[in-house]
């Protein structure tokens, strides 16, 4: 034996005895998590008062920290605001004294409030009604305007709830309230024009605009620790099978596939059955995909024609999705079991509704399709169904854009959305404003308005179970199939995300 050997043999004994016998994979990484994801733009196109898609939702939750977290089992705990009190019906949020960016500079109780006015200015908030509860009857122009229900003594904030307690806080959760300094914002157009100095436990170190972005961790923030990722690097994939992300992760180019990827979980979930190096979380059946009918489809298309459309678009996708594993014929949109789902006799109710008469339509239906893949994987099999459906990609869900000529706007859209099993605001009001629960837009107002002045829990629930009955009955919107989330992620990392939810913060995956 070699002098050399002896040496080796020697350290190695040496790194066991002191619980030091790690992969040597995770000091050749040096703690960096390269990650896949699914597009390719830049950090500037990513803005918290503009949600519409998850990939968005992920990256805003990983550099942005609201002020509230929800926890993996959906608990609220401090976020941003390290002490929360009620009184009366003012919430007191306390900041957190020593959070910092990533240079060191102080997030204050002025950064929060300049955060909350600012998501009034430009939007309202797509996960809740935010304005209706702190500035009813207000529109500020200007985050230098007063809101009557929003206000600062010292380093707390305080938000008047207006009887709707029951609320704020687990909206406060969702990342449209990320908290964002205020020198990182352009003050005339309120552009995030800074993403190194950030809120949230990752922010921008470099950018080549071309989706190659590298994010540091904050060593300043609450949720930074030795086992989480110390540097991540975005890796763009695409939906091209030499080009995904799972290609990418065999090829050893990434360690993390994220819960938003394009591939298809069951291809994700045979690769892990099969591989000694990967670990998987698969998500309860939370991922629905719907048929979602826009008012110009309810206007065009009488009932009995989108009872039609939607029994011959349930009928491809069960033939789609026939035997994947992991999927499941959905008949609600929210699941059946959750605080959202139909009663029995709704569900009695909803049979008699859709066994009613069908007509074929005899024109066209304009139908959107929102995916990452083949636009005829889904489309082939609808058309030899429903030969009149003229379908196209799109990347957009037609009420959030605001410029969408009538002549554009699709009949219906097809697309992937979150559902959950607990009574969620930021869902529900999600859900409204992107058209899956009916209503036109005035009347979603008024409704959501109406319910979280319900301070009865029993009451809204039941407001809640009516709303989504009517929305299947009329049809509004037909659930197609329900599928779970899936995430991978080479070993040694470990992933300690919830399986509750499709968020993905990457400092939930640790290095064990």
């Amino acid at each position: 034996m070699t002098i050399n050997k002896i040496k080796t043999i020697i350290v190695l004994s040496i790194l066991v005895a002191l619980g030091g016998a790690v992969s040597m994979k995770s000091n050749d990484h040096n703690k960096t998590l390269r990650v896949a994801f699914p597009v390719r733009l830049k950090s500037t196109a990513y803005e918290p008062t503009n949600i519409n898609f998850d990939y968005e939702y992920i990256f805003l939750e990983n550099v942005f920290s609201p002020l509230v977290e929800i926890s993996a089992n959906g608990s609220v705990e401090k976020g941003v605001a390290d002490k929360v009190e009620w009184f009366g019906d003012e919430l007191k949020l306390t900041i957190r004294d020593n959070l910092k960016t990533n240079s060191g500079k102080s997030i204050t109780a002025d950064d929060v409030v300049f955060s909350l006015k600012r998501l009034l200015v430009l939007s309202g908030n797509t996960h809740g009604n935010f304005k209706d509860i702190v500035c009813p009857g207000v529109d500020i122009k200007s985050t230098d305007e007063n809101c009557p229900g929003i206000r600062k003594d010292g380093n707390s904030v305080f938000l008047n709830a207006k009887g709707k307690k029951s609320f704020i806080l687990p909206m406060l959760g969702a990342i449209d309230f990320a908290v964002i300094p205020k020198s990182s914002v352009d003050p005339v157009s309120l552009k995030i024009i800074d993403y190194k100095e950030t809120s949230g436990p990752y922010s921008v170190d470099s950018d080549d605009g071309n989706g190659n972005i590298r994010l540091i961790q904050n060593p300043h923030h609450y949720f930074s620790t030795s086992d989480a990722a110390k540097e991540v690097i975005l890796v763009p994939t695409s939906v091209k099978p030499e080009e995904s992300s799972l290609t990418a992760f065999k090829q050893g180019k990434v360690d993390h596939i994220t819960t938003i990827d394009a591939t298809k979980p069951e291809e994700i979930i045979n690769f892990a059955q099969n591989s000694l190096d990967a670990e998987l979380l698969v998500t309860m059946k939370i991922r629905t995909l719907v048929l979602v009918f826009t008012q110009k489809g309810e206007s065009e298309f009488n009932a009995a024609e989108r009872r039609y459309i939607g029994k011959n678009i349930k009928a491809a996708f069960s033939k789609i999705y026939s035997g994947v594993v992991g999927t499941e014929q959905r008949a609600e949109f929210f699941p059946n079991l959750s605080e959202g789902g139909l009663t029995v006799e709704q569900q009695n109710r909803l049979k008699i509704e859709l066994e009613k008469e069908l007509q074929e339509p005899k024109k066209e239906i304009r139908l959107g399709i929102i995916r990452r893949g083949s636009l005829d994987e889904w489309a082939n099999p609808i058309k030899e169904l429903l030969p009149q459906v003229n379908a196209s990609m799109i990347s957009y869900i037609p009420d959030f854009k605001a410029d969408l000529a009538p002549d554009e706007t699709p009949h219906a859209f097809i697309g992937f959305t979150d559902t959950g099993f607990m009574e969620d605001i930021g869902l529900i009001s999600y859900s409204l404003n992107s058209g899956v629960l009916g209503l036109n837009k005035t009347e979603r107002a008024k409704w959501l308005a109406s319910y979280m002045a319900i301070d009865d829990k029993e009451t809204r629930i039941k407001k809640l179970k009516e709303l989504h009955f009517e929305a299947l009955a009329r049809p509004s919107v037909v659930p197609l199939v329900a599928l779970s989330y899936t995430a991978l992620v080479r070993k040694p990392w470990k992933i300690e995300l919830s399986e509750l939810y499709a968020n993905n913060q990457l400092w939930r995956i640790k290095l064990r």
